[in-house]
């Protein structure tokens, strides 16, 4: 049986760098690659709620949301869902870093960094379009 859902995600700016998170080698996508906080909006979920709440969930920070800035889809499990996205610009209210069970490390890096490390290439297009961008 098929399925859609819809994913939220956030590149977290903290002064001129973003956040980036290393899943797990045990997710069933894109494991041990580098990612942007995220994940998917539950039913009757607002979506900027639920970016605010899965960046909680996955870094222990707390973010303002403060534009879209893409929407994204891929399909998982043999094509038998979609996943439909969309990337916020959002910028660093408070907190310290906690990683939750999906995520190994952490680093904070500048725009000109983004191609030393394995990050999926939509991802990556997507920081490429914000580096002239400050919040």
């Amino acid at each position: 049986m098929s399925e859609i859902y819809v994913a939220v995600k956030a590149v977290v700016m903290k002064d001129d760098k973003f956040l980036i998170i290393k899943r797990n080698s045990s997710e069933d996508v894109y494991s041990g690659e580098w990612d942007i906080p995220g994940g998917k909006v539950m039913f009757g979920e607002d979506p900027l709620g639920a970016l605010k709440r899965e960046v909680k969930e996955e870094c222990g920070l707390e973010i303002e949301p403060i534009k879209p800035i893409d929407v994204w889809t891929f399909f998982k499990n043999n094509e038998q869902t979609q996943v439909i996205g969309i990337t916020f610009l959002s910028k660093l209210i408070s907190g310290n870093i906690k990683l939750g069970d999906e995520h190994t490390n952490y680093k904070w890096i500048e725009f000109s960094e983004i191609d030393s490390y394995k990050i999926h290439k939509g991802i990556k297009n997507i920081i490429r379009k914000l580096k002239n961008f400050s919040v």
